[in-house]
């Protein structure tokens, strides 16, 4: 008996009425795997055009491999507890975003960047925990650092003098960002409408206070200085959050991360604010496994995309709840040709939103059920194992490529969102790997290109 096949379908919006764009649970397995010597242009920073290298943290050409642990793929208790903390910390992003008035948009040329929400400028949360980097030059002459990709609505960076710990999460000082070797480095006054902290007092730099409910964890101040992606992408006066703290992030071992959000601080902005029309924002693919390595790439050419039969284009669609965050319409699911018994409602709900960082896709729970059940049931000739923590649908010797401690069997990468707050579907990196994902934000569209990345 062959193995279920699981689609997901997304909205499709076209001038002739609506279709359907399909993604498989299945990787497309096309393309070279590349070879070790591939590491040295790797760890350079970027290779062809705007393109940079989007290494997974446990890959052998990662920078982070001093920091985090030296086997080769994640066991999976490890990445269902990444998963819960990423939700949770997008919960928190959430929640600050819809309890912050919106301030009034800053004066922008009339490129259609109106889509652009003037929302969430500094994070008070902590950055939570993530899976891919890049190398990205920050200052005047460029420092090299690892650098997480997001939609947090701020880019933060670790910046010296810095305290660099001794517990088993400590970093060292060496990976992070020093103001003191820059020309171009610049603080944000409080004044400045980019500053909306309401600690600042009129003279002072724009100052914010990293906390949760129980403990406040450090200090940082709103700063600028040029971000260099490639020779050929450049952006001056590139705000981030310039933090003096141990653990930064939950790894402990990257110097910071790039906001990809559609914030008015984000790297989104200053894109689209930068390039010309028919350019998208950015792309990425990710990597297949953490052998392999995929890329981000800066305002692609759209028109490069158009010979390629199997593109896709899904309107990307506003939430109030999450206004930085990237949400498309899901409107079926089905498991071997068969669609779930769902209402088009429910799917849509209140949005499914596309995440990079988190492995596997979370479903409000009455969707996950039926996708369970009906799963299930087209594998009833497997033998179906006891739930492993949120995972209830598990099969002796399925899909277990992905799996290093020891367990016999492979999971439905799918799971029921356990968080009352999460009240919105979100599609993980499973399903996106091997595709490229191409943000056209001006466009307010995304696009699901399939066997471009070349990841195996």
């Amino acid at each position: 008996m062959p193995l279920a096949f699981l689609l997901l379908v997304l909205l499709v919006t076209q001038t002739n009425g609506s279709r359907h764009v399909l993604l498989r649970s299945t990787d497309d397995h096309s393309g070279d795997s590349p070879s070790s010597n591939a590491c040295p242009s790797i760890r350079s920073g970027h290779n062809k055009g705007n393109k940079l290298p989007v290494i997974h943290r446990l890959s052998p050409c990662s920078p982070l491999r001093g920091g985090v642990p030296k086997h080769g793929k994640a066991a999976l208790h490890e990445i269902l507890d990444r998963d819960g903390l990423r939700m949770r910390y997008i919960s928190e992003i959430q929640a600050s975003a819809v309890a912050a008035a919106a301030p009034a948009p800053s004066a922008m040329p009339p490129s259609g960047l109106s889509i652009i929400p003037a929302t969430q400028n500094v994070i008070s949360s902590l950055p939570g925990v993530f899976s891919y980097t890049v190398l990205a030059g920050y200052g005047t002459p460029a420092q090299q650092l690892p650098l997480y990709f997001d939609v947090s609505g701020m880019s933060n960076l670790r910046c010296k003098p810095c305290f660099s710990g001794s517990g088993p999460g400590a970093t060292s000082c060496d990976r992070a960002f020093d103001p003191s070797r820059s020309s171009s480095f610049r603080t944000v006054p409080c004044e400045s409408p980019d500053c909306r902290e309401t600690s600042c007092s009129s003279g002072s730099s724009c100052s914010f206070t990293f906390y949760n409910s129980t403990f406040v964890f450090g200090n940082g101040t709103v700063v600028t200085d040029t971000l260099t992606l490639s020779p050929s992408a450049t952006f001056e006066d590139f705000s981030v959050g310039c933090m003096q703290l141990d653990n930064m992030f939950s790894d402990g071992a990257a110097a910071g991360n790039i906001d990809l959000s559609r914030s008015r601080h984000s790297l989104t902005t200053r894109v689209l604010l930068s390039s010309p029309p028919g350019t998208a924002a950015f792309s990425y693919c990710l990597p297949a496994d953490t052998d392999t390595h995929g890329f981000l790439s800066i305002a692609p050419v759209l028109a490069d995309y158009s010979g390629n039969a199997g593109v896709k284009y899904v309107p990307l669609v506003t939430n109030p709840r999450g206004p930085n965050f990237y949400f498309v319409d899901l409107v079926a699911i089905a498991v071997n040709g068969t669609d779930l018994p769902v209402p088009s409602a429910t799917f849509r709900g209140n949005g499914t939103m596309i995440d990079s960082q988190s492995a596997f896709t979370y479903l409000n729970p009455p969707i996950y059920a039926a996708l369970r059940d009906e799963f299930r049931r087209a594998m009833e000739k497997y033998q179906l194992v006891p739930a492993f923590s949120d995972l209830d649908t598990q099969f002796m010797y399925f899909f277990r490529e992905h799996l290093d401690d020891g367990f016999p069997f492979g999971c439905l990468a799918f799971a029921a969102s356990q968080d009352p707050s999460f009240a919105w579907n979100l599609l993980g990196s499973q399903v996106q790997r091997t595709k490229e994902i191409v943000y056209d934000v001006r466009g307010s569209k995304v696009a699901f290109v399939p066997s471009r990345c070349g990841l195996r």
